[in-house]
């Protein structure tokens, strides 16, 4: 009988998710660090039982170490806010959970025949000599979007066969990043913890990368800015509600219209030419000493949008393909447990009633 061979990638991408150092893992595995550095970097293949300490010590089953997938690293476009706590560890936690979606993923597509509904357009930022603005209007143009706010944005995205992933990356600073693995769909994961304006920048800013971006570029974080202002802001549609005189009254209100924050709504203004420099700086003064910059008034909040695909996907394999719980343990190879935390996988397997959906069409228009 051949014995199979462990995946290293994996098992550091394991490590990595529990947060572990290699001499942390050596001691609750009770082997050594020097055997753990060497199957990391490829130069011993360990014996089954080493595996199984090592699973045990990592909480994961050990099949997940013979499985065959390749790893990822994090993308240059990754959107961070600005923490100079966040170290390697915390970046190392992220690739893994990362890795470890895009393998459940790729499992349970294989078993779909997933089609969606829209096409993602490309369109290369340099064959449009940098102007994000034109890329935006091209965007809801294909994609027939109808003048004024953009009402669901996750569901059109979603609609044009992206893959949305609320993950918890609120302790390491990051809002969101894109990723478009070989043979399977964009995946664009959000930060779970954000407000609903600060949600809807970030994936029409992601999505900015996903359409223009092929190569990284000193100028692609602020050309997928002006692409999201322009995507959920259009400059013909947005002036009119700018002109005249505006006010902190005026942005409130305009916020659960264009369902933006009034700082993205100010900074449009400004950007538009609606107020002057003098008019701008005034205003971000009074946003500063109101605590707006911090966090805005939450009588003009508004809930995040849900995303829905992925959990489809869950229910047809629960209801259509009659997976248990058992059965995603051994497809997902993570413990019931920490199934659960990641996607409510109980809720899914505990619906009986619900039939196949059409993922053609989320049944929410922009």
């Amino acid at each position: 009988m051949i014995t199979p061979l462990a995946n290293a990638a994996l098992i550091k991408v394991a490590r990595q998710a529990r947060g572990m150092s290699q001499v942390q893992l050596a001691k609750a595995a009770g082997v050594t660090q020097a055997a753990i550095s060497k199957l990391e970097a490829g130069v011993f293949q360990p014996a089954p039982e080493f595996v199984e300490s090592l699973a045990k010590a990592l909480t994961f089953p050990k099949s997940l170490f013979y499985e065959t997938d390749p790893v990822f690293g994090v993308p240059v476009s990754v959107n961070y806010r600005k923490r100079a706590s966040v170290g390697s560890k915390a970046t190392d936690k992220l690739e893994a959970e990362i890795n470890l979606r895009l393998m459940h993923l790729r499992r349970l597509l294989s078993s779909m025949d997933y089609q969606p509904e829209l096409s993602l357009p490309r369109f290369d930022i340099d064959e449009y000599d940098g102007d994000a603005v034109r890329v935006a209007q091209l965007v809801r143009r294909h994609w027939g979007v109808p003048s004024g706010p953009l009402h669901n944005l996750t569901a059109l995205v979603e609609r044009a066969g992206c893959i949305v992933l609320p993950c918890e990356f609120e302790s390491i600073g990051v809002y969101g990043l894109t990723l478009q693995p070989p043979a399977l769909p964009t995946c664009i994961f959000l930060n779970k913890a954000m407000s609903g304006d600060r949600q809807r920048f970030t994936l029409a800013h992601e999505l900015g990368h996903a359409i223009m971006h092929r190569m990284p570029s000193v100028d692609m974080e602020r050309e997928a800015d002006v692409f999201a202002s322009e995507l959920l802001m259009p400059a013909q549609d947005v002036r009119g509600d700018l002109m005249g005189g505006v006010s902190l009254p005026r942005l409130a209100a305009l916020k659960p219209i264009w369902r933006v924050s009034m700082g993205a709504l100010l900074v449009r203004a400004k950007t538009l030419g609606c107020i002057t420099d003098m008019q701008s700086t005034y205003l971000w003064r009074q946003m500063s000493s109101n605590g707006y910059r911090t966090k805005e008034p939450p009588e003009v909040d508004f809930a995040p949008e849900h995303s829905t695909v992925f959990s489809d996907i869950l229910r047809v394999h629960a209801d259509e393909l009659g997976y248990t719980l058992a059965d995603f343990e051994a497809m997902l190879h993570v413990h019931a447990d920490e199934l659960n935390a990641m996607y409510g996988i109980e809720k899914q397997v505990r619906k009986p009633n619900l039939r196949l959906l059409n993922f053609g069409s989320s049944g929410v228009h922009s």
